[in-house]
């Protein structure tokens, strides 16, 4: 059986670490619980729904050649793992808890999560109940709740290290995703730590890395309140959706393929901004989800450009 070995900065485990943080992380969010109810984010427009089924739009590239975009595009939405260069993704099912909206709206967005990782293949959950992984926290004291984490749990910041932390916690965008990723060897897994070794493995060369395979352990997602005033459900929870799914470079969206990462994108090209999930998103991400997990990053770059080349270049 698999374990998880946590940093040093939560030797109780990570697993109860999370626990402890989600009585700090949560306190925001139900002291603005009465708030959500009544003023928290819009309806569904007409036509969504909470079946977990995923709406595509599509827009092709008019003024670059197709691979060329196509590269720009993955090389802005694969950050790689800081102990091996991997393309970090999920190995074990994603288990979201929605927090700090109506219980309509925690299920709509949880089936939108779900809904989303059956789609392009991400792993799927076999049980009907399971722990937590994914943390979705709907606040209108977003940097509050994120001072909160770095002063108790740091680790929930992802790798990191100390003198970075502040910079790390501070709030930036309406929505906002921490991550933290491990390394395993298919029996052990290590919490990426810059003061922790990793775990051992077979042997690798310059096209894989052995048994060594970099992936998600927790996601952190913080949705201010305050910054979404006058939006429909149904983009926040396919936004949501995607920053659970992958984690993108700072400066992913805006590039030369339509994205739902432009939409709180700081500057975009002059047109109009996706509020749903794209064909080249969708592509995106079932390319991600069908590389081989051992390989060097710049073969798991090259598999998904292929995949979407073929995926958008279709009949």
């Amino acid at each position: 059986m698999a374990k998880t070995r946590a940093p040093r900065d939560c030797r109780m485990g990570l697993r109860a670490c999370l626990a402890a943080v989600v009585l700090l992380v949560g306190a925001p969010a139900r002291a603005q619980s009465d708030h959500a109810q009544s003023d928290g984010p819009p309806p569904a427009k007409t036509g969504d729904s909470a079946t977990g089924s995923v709406t595509i739009t599509g827009e092709r590239p008019t003024n670059q050649s197709l691979d060329s975009v196509v590269s720009g595009f993955v090389r802005s939405r694969t950050t790689l793992a800081p102990h091996l260069d991997q393309i970090i993704r999920w190995r074990k099912p994603i288990c979201p808890l929605v927090r700090g909206v109506k219980p309509e709206f925690v299920t709509f967005i949880t089936a939108r999560i779900e809904g989303m990782a059956e789609e392009v293949g991400a792993p799927a959950l076999t049980k009907a109940t399971c722990k937590p992984d994914v943390e979705v926290i709907f606040t209108d004291q977003p940097q509050a709740m994120m001072d909160e984490v770095a002063r108790k749990s740091p680790v929930l910041l992802g790798y990191h290290f100390v003198n970075q932390t502040q910079a790390l916690a501070k709030v930036t965008k309406p929505i906002q995703a921490w991550y933290v990723t491990a390394t395993s060897n298919g029996v052990d897994t290590y919490i990426n730590d810059p003061y922790e070794m990793m775990p051992g493995g077979a042997l690798g060369s310059r096209l894989d890395h052995g048994h060594l395979v970099s992936v998600f352990d927790h996601v952190l997602v913080v949705v201010d309140m305050t910054r979404i005033n006058g939006r429909h459900l149904g983009p926040i929870a396919d936004y949501v959706a995607m920053l659970t799914l992958a984690q993108p470079t700072p400066s992913g969206g805006c590039d030369g393929l339509p994205s739902l990462l432009d939409l709180f994108a700081d500057t975009c090209p002059d047109r109009q901004k996706p509020e749903m999930l794209t064909s080249a998103d969708k592509a995106y991400l079932e390319g991600l989800y069908s590389v081989t997990p051992e390989d060097v990053g710049p073969l798991q770059r090259a598999a998904i450009e292929t995949h979407m080349l073929k995926s958008l270049d279709g009949p």
